[in-house]
């Protein structure tokens, strides 16, 4: 599939697809359901900033005339955590609360084994965004990965940061995704952080984050 996928700059078009890709991968390669009830909610917090406000700096995988792949992107963190803080997130939980998103018993146990360590952590982050200002989430569907086509995403991200004169970029990949973590690594990635900022709302097991970073 690789050779066949077309690597192409984001569309307005491609909209839906990244979402759904987003929600179906949630979870270390499986469904947001997992975890959380509500795919419009998760989507909008996952990409919305990444479609709407910086679409220019995503890319998708085509084949066969559907996207089986994504990276999203961003130039400027902070400007990120501005947007996200001030704007994105409180009309994300707006829209959680009048879908009565936010009161459904999985999002209650999600928020009972993670709300008092999100407020003490808030947006920081375990990494220098004077070395690493960009960032990236990449996914690929199921039937998608193993095909060469991550690391082309990669390759198209980086020559992008690049060409903008910034010169870092760093990604947060679960500590418990060992492919993952491989995966970065042959692309250039070096672990620099490692954050605990999530429990399994049933079995209260801690998922940690690793921080990759690269210097172009």
């Amino acid at each position: 599939m690789s050779d066949d996928a077309l690597v192409r700059p984001y569309e307005p078009r491609d909209r839906a697809a990244v979402r759904a890709i987003c929600c179906d991968t949630a979870d270390g390669g499986e469904p947001v359901e997992r975890f959380f009830p509500d795919r419009e909610v998760f989507a909008d917090l996952i990409t919305r900033y990444y479609t709407d406000d910086e679409p220019q700096s995503t890319w998708v995988a085509e084949h066969g005339g559907q996207v089986v792949g994504y990276l999203t992107g961003c130039l400027d963190t902070p400007r990120f955590l501005r947007v996200m803080a001030w704007r994105l997130v409180p009309m994300i939980v707006l829209k959680a609360i009048t879908r009565g998103t936010l009161w459904h018993p999985q999002t209650v146990k999600l928020l009972r084994a993670n709300l008092g360590g999100w407020l003490r952590a808030g947006f920081r982050r375990g990494v220098s965004l004077e070395d690493y200002p960009a960032h990236l989430h990449i996914n690929l569907a199921k039937g998608a990965r193993g095909q060469g086509i991550g690391p082309r995403l990669i390759e198209r991200f980086d020559a992008y940061v690049l060409a903008a004169g910034v010169h870092g970029v760093h990604a947060g990949v679960s500590g418990e995704n060992a492919a993952a973590c491989r995966f970065f690594e042959a692309c250039g990635f070096q672990p620099i952080a490692r954050e605990t900022r999530f429990r399994m709302p049933d079995t209260q097991a801690v998922r940690s984050t690793v921080i990759y970073g690269k210097r172009l």
